[in-house]
Parts: C-alpha cells; structure tokens; sequence
C-alpha cells in the first residue's frame, strides 16, 4: 500500500477496510485449511473402520490398504502444512501490518489489530500452527507404521525391522522439510516498518 501522508478521511478509511477485508479472506482460507487436515486424519480413520467393519473380501491385505490410507492422508496434510503456514500465513501478517501501519498513523482510527496481531502474527504463534498439523502427521506415521510391521510380520518377518524402519524415516524426512521450512517467524512488511520509522 502506498504512502498515505496525501490521503484525506475517506481513502484512508476505504483502504483501511479493504485491509480488513484482506485479512478476514485470508483468515477464512487457514481455518478451511485446518478443518480439510482434521477431515484427512478422521477420513483415514474412518476408511480403516469401514474396512474391518464390513470384513471385505480383497485380494490386497488390509493392512497394506491401511498402509495406503494413512500415508496418502499424511502427505495431504503436509500439503495443507505447507500451503497454509509458508503461503497464507505469510500474506496474513503482511497485509496485517499494513493495517496497524494506519493505526499508529492515523489516531482516530479504532486500534483493531494490536491484539490480534500479537495472537495470530507474533512469533510464538507460528510453532503453536506448526503443532497442530505435526501431531496429526506424527499419528498418521504411527499408525503407517503399525500396518507395515503388522503385514511384515505375517509375510515377511525377516525384513520387519528393515522395512519398517526405511518407511518410518522416509516419512519422517518429509515431515522433517514441511517442519523446517514452515517454523520461522514471519518477517512483517518492511515498507511498514520504515514509514513508521518516519512517523
């Protein structure tokens, strides 16, 4: 957003609420993210109930299905991982701090955004994100993990051990990158910052 020293009442008012606009879309887009994480882990745990339940006559093990389950819902939540914490959380604190820009510019304006910011955008706020999809990524491992052994065991008991280790540190090697390059803290605007230097 420009510099607002020529902007009269009006401007800075319809900038201020298309921030706000900004922010709540941005906002809307995370919470759907989350939800469509928590649907991925409940889903594979309704797809592996359905299967016991109905006792299916397949000419794959269940456990390999299960195997499946759990690690395509483990990379679809690394996928929303990544796309909500390196992509919208990103835009969020920017157009926020281009929001509390105007704020501390333009006194009459409500301050809105100290709070929120400091809940949604500080740094401490970032890991408290990041553990909410590794919890859910770690159970989706446990549980892709218990399902190779489990058939391994009935099939190939001499390679459990191998096996079973190369596909828990193949997947945790995934989680490990979508981990790292998610847990920092965002940097804010640093146009923001200078003019507010200048203020």
């Amino acid at each position: 957003m420009p510099d607002t020293k020529e902007y009269g009442h009006d401007k800075v008012n319809i900038g201020y609420t298309e921030i706000g606009k900004m922010e709540r879309h941005i906002l809307s887009i995370q919470a759907r993210c989350r939800l469509a994480a928590s649907l991925w882990l409940w889903g594979s745990f309704a797809g592996m109930a359905y299967i016991l339940a109905e006792n299916l006559n397949l000419h794959i093990s269940n456990e390999l299905i299960f195997l499946g389950i759990n690690t395509t819902a483990l990379l679809g939540i690394c996928i929303l991982w990544a796309l909500d914490l390196q992509i919208y959380h990103r835009q969020l604190v920017w157009v926020m701090s281009e929001g509390r820009f105007l704020e501390s510019k333009y006194t009459w304006l409500p301050k809105l955004r100290k709070f929120r910011y400091a809940l949604v955008c500080h740094s401490d706020s970032s890991p408290r994100m990041v553990w909410y999809y590794l919890i859910q990524a770690l159970i989706l491992l446990g549980f892709g993990a218990a399902s190779l052994a489990t058939w391994l065991y009935k099939k190939q008991p001499d390679g459990l051990a191998g096996y079973t280790s190369l596909y828990v540190i193949t997947v945790s090697i995934v989680i490990l990158i979508v981990y790292i390059i998610t847990d920092d803290k965002v940097p804010t605007n640093p146009k923001s910052q200078r003019r507010s230097k200048k203020t």
